[in-house]
């Protein structure tokens, strides 16, 4: 890290010392992102501060403990890894997400055309029972219209 990098990290370290919650945590937040910048995170500075391998301003040639490269390109490896398996999930379930939307579109056509034949024989059941009425007033009507013989009246007995 260059002497620049380090002085701009002892002025925004000091920041986060703010009895003011929010002027701290901007503080962190912007160490982090230079941290990041050059390769690194909090706890390789915690680190190093503890290894008292760094002077009390981080000195432009900040070097690593012994295995702590090695350590660092494992950890490299494993989160690439785990990139690669995130990856592999993200085309599963994208995969499953098509066939989803797919399925839902085949059953909102099924739906669809459910409801069409529901409409088809609530229709021909309307007709039919319209059918069976006329048929039925007309039978009615006949009915009434024959000359049927009334029956006389009985002698009424006295």
């Amino acid at each position: 890290m260059t002497e620049a990098i380090n002085e701009q990290l002892d002025k925004i370290l000091a920041l986060a010392d703010s009895s003011h919650d929010g002027e701290a945590l901007v503080a962190v937040r912007k160490a982090r992102q230079v941290l990041s910048r050059g390769g690194l995170n909090f706890s390789d500075l915690a680190r190093a501060a503890s290894s008292r391998q760094i002077r009390a301003k981080m000195p432009a040639g900040f070097s690593f403990l012994p295995g702590q490269r090695e350590h660092l390109e494992s950890q490299m490896a494993h989160l690439r890894a785990q990139i690669d398996d995130l990856r592999g999930q993200l085309q599963t379930q994208d995969l499953q997400l098509d066939f989803w939307r797919r399925r839902a579109a085949d059953l909102e056509q099924i739906q669809a055309q459910a409801v069409g034949e529901a409409e088809r024989w609530k229709k021909l059941a309307r007709e039919t029972a319209e059918r069976l009425w006329d048929i039925g007033q007309s039978i009615k009507g006949e009915e009434f219209s024959a000359k049927v013989p009334v029956p006389e009246k009985a002698a009424v007995k006295k």
